[in-house]
């Protein structure tokens, strides 16, 4: 009778579990899920050392490593490493800024694809309807946002002259 409860209760877990599972986002569950085994690793390791099959010291190492993973981007911050770290992934050299001398008139009518005698609200509105298509924040990329911009300028000083 008791293995028929707790097989009842078995299966309404699970029910419930996959029930959770289908209906939660991906990144709540990648949360629950390394929650739950950092939460198991602990339980392990102190269950390991109250039996006296791991030593009392590896099982204070063990629980600490959850604390230290939740910490270490504070430490790190605070150690200064993470600008270090962040720019050697990124990749990112110091590049020198942008010229905009760098870019004849020619160049930037072309990239912005306007007539030579465009007005100051065409050039705004050319601007505007290509950095909607290619800001690096919609997935465009940074340089041509860069020549784009460098465009822009270029041409709104050349028309207050």
């Amino acid at each position: 009778m008791i293995s028929l409860f707790i097989l009842i209760a078995i299966v309404c877990g699970a029910f419930y579990l996959l029930r959770w599972f289908l209906n939660t986002p991906a990144e709540t569950i990648s949360a629950m899920l390394r929650k739950s085994l950092w939460l198991f690793l602990g339980l392990l390791l102190i269950m390991l050392a109250i039996s006296g099959k791991l030593n009392i010291i590896f099982a204070f190492i063990g629980s600490a490593i959850p604390l230290i993973a939740k910490n270490l981007p504070t430490i790190l911050r605070l150690l200064g490493l993470v600008k270090t770290i962040k720019s050697n992934q990124q990749g990112q050299t110091s590049k020198p800024p942008v010229n905009p001398t760098a870019m004849n008139r020619q160049q930037a009518l072309d990239i912005l694809n306007l007539k030579s005698q465009a007005s100051k609200q065409d050039i705004i509105s050319a601007h505007k309807r290509l950095m909607q298509k290619l800001h690096p924040d919609k997935g465009g990329s940074e340089h041509l946002a860069k020549q784009i911009n460098q465009a822009k300028e270029l041409l709104l000083k050349d028309h207050e002259h």
